[in-house]
């Protein structure tokens, strides 16, 4: 039925590819490869007051990136969560290998607000995570997603902001629906981190309720310090 609904929705974006705008169905092999060659890297200077927990994006939010992931959020491109998902997922095994962790884990997703998901008719980062960890699960990986965050109060659109004002707007506007189980590690995961306000608030109401955050993980991010691993 999914494969169904992503064909649908492909149809209405016309038949050219939503990363160049090359004619055929779907993302072509030139802008897949692109995407898929980048490295998986930091990006610094992410939680506040000296947390150490790292974030890793799968690539910089330009170029083919960025058409490819505002297609899938704004123009309705749903297959992308295909190929978008397992990026993220890369992201994801490359923060757990960085920190040591081979136990279970739960992909937490920042909430798009109810507004947005009306919109849209999805909260397209829970179909990201839920990507992610189908596509961690097959490499062996014990990890699996859940909407475990929601918003408290009304935000406002993060959009229209400077990067002051987006932290003060997700200040206190999470609320965690449910705690850890025993044992499981949580991983707060984005789309995109452009100041890091939201992934921090994610952080900050998973913490609250005892969940162990190894960091965070998105599939493209703003060039801000970036650091690539092992460089």
């Amino acid at each position: 039925m999914r494969v169904w609904a992503d064909a649908a929705a492909d149809l209405l974006l016309g038949a050219a590819c939503p990363g160049c705008g090359v004619p055929g169905l779907g993302c072509c092999p030139a802008c897949r490869a692109a995407l898929e060659e980048e490295p998986v890297r930091h990006w610094r200077s992410l939680w506040p007051r000296g947390s150490p927990e790292p974030v890793l994006a799968a690539a910089p939010y330009a170029g083919v990136v960025r058409q490819l992931v505002t297609a899938y959020k704004e123009r309705q491109a749903w297959s992308l969560a295909g190929l978008l998902g397992p990026r993220l997922g890369l992201a994801v095994a490359a923060l757990l290998e960085e920190r040591g962790w081979d136990g279970p884990v739960l992909l937490v997703p920042v909430p798009s607000s109810p507004a947005v998901v009306r919109e849209r008719g999805l909260d397209t980062t829970a179909r990201l995570a839920s990507r992610a960890a189908g596509w961690l699960r097959g490499a062996g990986l014990p990890v699996r997603s859940g909407p475990r965050l929601a918003h408290r109060r009304r935000v406002g659109d993060q959009a229209e902001l400077s990067a002051a004002e987006r932290w003060e707007n997700l200040s206190g506007a999470l609320a965690a629906r449910a705690g850890p189980r025993s044992g499981e590690a949580w991983v707060v995961v984005d789309d995109v981190v452009t100041t890091g306000a939201s992934l921090a608030e994610a952080r900050r109401a998973s913490a609250d309720v005892g969940a162990h955050v190894l960091g965070g993980a998105v599939v493209a991010a703003t060039e801000r310090r970036p650091e690539v691993p092992g460089q």
